[in-house]
C-alpha cells in the first residue's frame, strides 16, 4: 500500500509539473531591436539636408562603418524589441498598405542595419534598425 501511495504522489507531482509547463505561454517569435521616433518635416530637412514628398518614404541600408558612427549616439529612448507582427503594425499604423508593409517589413528584416523615414504631412516617422 505505501508504494502505491508513493506511485500516485510521483504521478501526481508529474501531471502537476506537465501541465505547468504546458500551461505557460512561450515566446518563439524572433524580436529586433528598432528604434522609431516622429519628427517634424522642417526637423527633417535641417537634420538629413534633403527633401522627402508628402506621401513617399525613404530608405536607407547602413554600411558597417556608418552603424558604428551611429550607433553610440543611440539611447533607450524609442527602443523597442519587435517581433516582425509588431514591425509591420508600425507600418500599418502609419499608413502604408498591407502589400507595401510586408515589403518593408521584409526589407528591414533582410538587412542587418537601416532606416526607413516616412513623410504623412507636416510629420515624418522614422524607423532605425
Amino acid at each position: 500500500m505505501t508504494n502505491r501511495k508513493f506511485l500516485l504522489g510521483i504521478i501526481l507531482v508529474a501531471l502537476v509539473f506537465g501541465i505547468t509547463l504546458t500551461g505557460c505561454p512561450t515566446d518563439t517569435d524572433p524580436t529586433y531591436t528598432v528604434w522609431t521616433d516622429t519628427i517634424t518635416y522642417s526637423e527633417f530637412t535641417s537634420a538629413f539636408q534633403t527633401t522627402l514628398n508628402d506621401g513617399y518614404y525613404a530608405r536607407l541600408e547602413f554600411t558597417g562603418s556608418l552603424w558604428n558612427q551611429i550607433a553610440p549616439s543611440l539611447t533607450n529612448e524609442g527602443k523597442f524589441n519587435w517581433t516582425e507582427s509588431q514591425i509591420k503594425n508600425w507600418f500599418i499604423g502609419r499608413g502604408f498598405g498591407n502589400t507595401e508593409a510586408n515589403r518593408e517589413t521584409a526589407w528591414l528584416l533582410s538587412i542587418n542595419h537601416g532606416f526607413l523615414a516616412s513623410r504623412t504631412g507636416s510629420l515624418v516617422y522614422m524607423i532605425l534598425k
